[in-house]
C-alpha cells in the first residue's frame, strides 16, 4: 500500500511517493485544464537567433530552402510587444506584456514577487519602450491555466528544489504565448536557514532577526527576475565580468563581507535591480526598429557594444571548462574567490552552536544549519576547478576578430591548484570541539532525511563524514574525467601548462603529505587520502582517454611503493598497508571492478535556497557516475 501523510516515514520525510505532499495517499483529486489555442495571425515578426545575444530559441528545417541557403532555420522566443508610435525613441506599448502573480502566496512574498518582476521594466525601457511590462495579482474568478494568464506561480511541494520559467510557444514563429513561472515554498525557507547558519544570531534565543527576513526576501525579488526572464526568452549568463554582477540570469551566491572583527554582513547580499547584460538581452530581442533599417546590422551593433563593455553570454554547458563561467559565485577570479569564501566559510563555522537554533529546538537541529555552512564552499570549489584544464573562449562568428579559444594561462591553472588544495587542509576540515559535544543522536520525530550528513556512526554524529564528503567534492572535480583529459591534451600542446601527473602530485600533497596538529586532523588526513585513493582507481578504470588511465596507473603504483615504506603511527601504517593492498590488487587485475566502497554522497546543495536532475552538485557515489 501506498504510504500515507508524512511520506509514511514519519517526521514528513521525503518518500518520493505521492504520500509525502498528501494527506493520505488513497485518495488524491488530480486536476486537469484542457486547452485548444488557436495560433496567432502571421503579423508577428520573427527575429534570427545568435548565439552570443543569451535567448532560447527554436529551430525547425525548411526543405524548401534553395540549396545554397541553410536549410535550419533558428529564431528566438518572444513575446509580441510594438510601439504605439514606432518612430519614437520612447513609446508606450499598443499591448504592454502583462504578468499575474498567485493570490495564494502569502502577502509578503507576494510583494517580494511584483517587485522583482517589475524590475524588467527597467530592461525594456532601454529597449525603447515605456510601461510595457507590468505585474498583477491574478483576480480571483481567473483561471491561472487560462492561455491568456502569464503567471507567476507559488506552490508547495515535500522538498525544496528548483524553480523554473516556462512558456507556451508558437512553433512556427517563436512568439510567446503564454508564460509559466513555479515558485517552490521551501526556497526562502532553506535562504533562512543558512542566514542563520552565517550569523547564529540567537543570543538570547527568541529574536526575530529583521536582516534574515529582509534578505530571505531580496533573494526572492531575484528569483522572480531570474525567472520571468527566462518565460520573456532569456537564458542562463553565468559569465563573470571585470564590470561585477550583470544578470539577474546568474544564479546567484549571497554576497557576504567579513568585516575585520569576524562578523558577517548580509546587507548586500543580493543586487535589487535589473543588470546591465539584462538590458542588452532585452534591447536585442524586443527593439522595434523604424521601417528600412538594417536590423541584422543592428542587432550586431548592439551586440558588439555590450562586448565592449565586457557584457557578454555564457550558459549552462561553459561552466564545467570555461574559468570565467560559474554557479553561484561571486568575484572574477574564482581562485581568489574561493580563498575568501573559505574564510568566511571558516568565520561561521567557529560561531555556529546554541546561537544558531531558537530556544526550545532540540539541540541535534543545529545540524540543519551547519551542513549549507560546512558545505558553504563548494560552488566556489566548482568554479575554481574549472580554471584547470579550462579554455577561455567566446561564441566566436566569423569575421568578428575576436580569438576563438585560448587555454587558461599556467599561472591561473597553478593558483587555482592552490587553492583548491587549501581546501583540503585538516585544520580546514574539522569541526570545533564544543560544536561536537552539542550535537547528539537524532530524537523521536527528528530522524535522518537527506538534507543532513551521512554517517557511518550509526545514531552519533559522525565528525569525519563531513570531511569526506567535502574532499571527495574539491578531488571529484578536479579529477573529472574530461578535466583529466584536457590536462593531458594542454600539456602535450604546451608543456608550461599542467599535466594530469603534476595534478595529481599536487593533490597527494595535500592530503598524504598534510600537516596535522591534532589527533583528529590526522584522522581527517587518513580520510581525505582515502578518497584520493579511490578517486585514481575510478579514474584508472573509467577513463575514456587511455593517457590519462596510463597516468593514474602510474600514480596509483609509485603511491603503493611509497606506503610499503614503514611508519612509526600505527594508525597510519594500518591505513597505508589497506592503501597498498587495494591497488596492487586493483593493478594486477584492471579488468575487474573495483571495490565498491562509496564515499557517501554530499547533501544536496542547488538550489540555494535538489531532487531535480538538475542538481549537478549532489555527486552521486564514485562507482556509479554518469558523464
Amino acid at each position: 500500500p501506498a504510504p500515507t501523510g508524512g511520506g509514511g516515514f514519519g517526521g514528513g520525510l521525503f518518500s518520493g511517493t505521492v504520500g509525502s505532499v498528501t494527506p493520505t495517499a488513497d485518495a488524491v483529486t488530480m486536476r486537469e485544464h484542457a486547452s485548444f489555442v488557436e495560433l496567432p495571425d502571421n503579423s508577428f515578426m520573427t527575429r534570427v537567433d545568435d548565439p552570443r545575444a543569451g535567448y532560447g530559441g527554436i529551430s525547425y528545417l525548411d526543405y524548401s530552402a534553395p540549396i545554397t541557403e541553410p536549410i535550419q532555420l533558428r529564431f528566438i522566443r518572444r513575446h509580441r510587444l510594438q510601439k504605439k508610435d514606432p518612430a519614437a525613441a520612447m513609446s508606450e506599448a499598443v499591448k504592454p506584456i502583462q504578468y499575474w502573480v498567485d493570490s495564494g502566496a502569502p502577502e509578503d512574498v507576494k510583494k517580494a514577487l511584483i517587485e522583482g518582476a517589475m524590475w524588467w521594466n527597467q530592461a525594456f525601457e532601454a529597449a525603447g519602450f515605456r510601461n510595457a511590462f507590468r505585474v498583477e495579482v491574478l483576480p480571483a474568478d481567473a483561471d491561472p491555466m487560462d492561455i491568456r494568464y502569464n503567471m507567476i506561480n507559488w506552490v508547495h511541494r515535500s522538498t525544496r528544489g528548483w524553480s523554473s520559467g516556462g512558456s507556451v510557444t508558437d512553433p512556427r514563429t517563436g512568439e510567446i504565448l503564454k508564460a509559466t513561472v513555479t515558485l517552490g515554498s521551501l526556497r526562502d525557507r532553506q535562504d533562512y536557514m543558512i542566514f542563520e547558519g552565517l550569523l547564529s544570531p540567537y543570543t538570547n534565543g527568541n529574536e526575530k532577526p529583521s536582516i534574515l527576513y529582509d534578505t530571505a526576501l531580496a533573494r526572492i525579488r531575484q528569483l522572480s527576475a531570474h525567472e520571468v526572464g527566462h518565460t520573456l526568452g532569456l537564458g542562463h549568463n553565468y559569465y563573470s565580468s571585470g564590470k561585477g554582477w550583470i544578470s539577474v540570469m546568474d544564479y546567484p551566491h549571497p554576497l557576504e563581507d567579513l568585516k575585520e572583527d569576524g562578523t558577517i554582513d548580509l546587507s548586500q547580499a543580493y543586487q535589487a535591480r535589473i543588470g546591465d547584460w539584462d538590458k542588452v538581452a532585452i534591447n536585442f530581442g524586443y527593439r522595434e526598429f523604424p521601417r528600412g533599417t538594417d536590423e541584422s546590422g543592428e542587432l550586431r551593433k548592439i551586440l558588439n557594444d555590450a562586448w565592449d563593455q565586457e557584457l557578454r553570454y555564457f550558459t549552462n554547458q561553459d561552466t564545467d571548462i570555461h574559468p570565467r563561467a560559474d554557479q553561484w559565485s561571486n568575484g572574477g577570479n574564482q581562485a581568489d574567490e574561493l580563498n575568501r569564501m573559505m574564510r568566511i566559510r571558516r568565520a561561521a563555522i567557529d560561531r555556529i552552536g546554541e546561537r544558531t537554533i531558537r530556544s526550545g529546538a532540540p539541540m541535534t537541529t543545529i545540524e540543519e544549519p551547519l551542513v549549507p555552512i560546512y558545505m558553504h564552499h563548494r560552488y566556489a570549489v566548482e568554479s575554481t576547478a574549472s580554471m584547470v584544464g579550462g579554455q577561455d573562449f567566446v561564441y566566436a562568428m566569423r569575421g568578428d576578430g575576436r580569438t576563438p579559444t585560448k587555454w587558461e594561462a599556467a599561472a591561473n591553472q597553478r593558483k587555482a591548484l592552490d587553492a583548491l588544495a587549501a581546501t583540503l587542509k585538516p585544520s580546514e576540515l574539522t569541526l570545533p570541539r564544543q560544536l561536537l559535544d552539542l550535537i547528539p543522536p537524532r530524537p523521536p520525530g527528528y530522524g535522518m532525511h537527506r538534507e543532513l550528513f551521512a554517517r557511518t556512526t550509526g545514531e552519533a554524529f559522525d565528525p569525519l563524514a563531513p570531511a569526506t564528503i567535502a574532499a571527495d567534492v574539491t578531488i571529484g572535480f578536479v579529477l573529472q574525467p574530461d578535466r583529466a583529459s584536457r590536462m593531458v591534451a594542454q600539456n602535450a600542446i604546451d608543456p608550461t601548462l599542467p599535466g594530469l601527473g603534476e595534478v595529481i602530485d599536487r593533490l597527494t600533497r595535500a592530503t598524504f603529505d598534510a600537516a596535522t596538529a591534532t589527533p583528529y586532523e590526522a584522522s581527517v588526513r587518513r580520510a581525505t587520502s582515502s578518497v584520493l585513493v579511490d578517486r585514481l582507481t575510478w579514474l584508472a578504470m573509467v577513463a575514456p582517454n587511455s593517457q590519462v588511465r596510463a597516468v593514474a596507473s602510474l600514480k596509483l603504483q609509485r603511491l603503493a611503493t611509497r606506503l610499503r615504506a614503514p611508519n612509526a603511527n600505527e594508525l597510519d601504517a594500518a591505513q597505508h598497508t589497506l592503501f597498498a593492498a587495494e591497488i596492487k590488487r586493483f593493478l594486477e587485475r584492471p579488468a575487474e571492478v573495483a571495490r565498491v566502497m562509496p564515499v557517501a554522497g554530499a547533501p544536496p546543495g542547488a538550489p540555494i535556497g535538489g531532487d531535480m536532475p538538475q542538481n549537478w552538485l549532489e555527486r552521486p557515489t564514485w562507482c556509479n557516475w554518469e558523464w
